[in-house]
């Protein structure tokens, strides 16, 4: 597995919090990955396992690393704080539904 490391700041878009990650180090993680690339994250050491985030590509080759409430809790992090920024890439990653559709919804389909 291809992983980084690197100290961000934690800024805000639209009222998301998120770390960009350059087209360098997104090259790093995974080479030519155009679409939301599924990955492993830890802010500052935590949460232990590291959290599945999808980073959103920004169209330049970078990508958005967007950090939902629960990462910022666990990291004790906010908007403005200086952290240190470990991703993976989630080569276990299975694109498409997580559970089976259920049996009593295909009859409305």
């Amino acid at each position: 597995m291809s992983s980084i490391k690197f100290i961000s700041i934690i800024e805000i878009r639209q009222g998301n919090p998120y770390i960009l990650v350059n087209k360098n180090r997104a090259k790093a993680i995974k080479l030519d990955w155009k679409k939301p690339m599924p990955v492993l994250v830890q802010i500052n050491k935590r949460p232990n396992p590291p959290w599945k985030i999808n980073m959103m590509p920004v169209g330049n080759g970078s990508f958005y690393l967007y950090l939902h409430g629960h990462v910022r809790k666990a990291s004790d992090t906010k908007v403005g704080d200086k952290v240190s920024v470990s991703i993976t890439f989630d080569s276990k990653y299975k694109n498409g539904p997580m559970h089976p559709m259920p049996s009593w919804f295909l009859t409305p389909l």
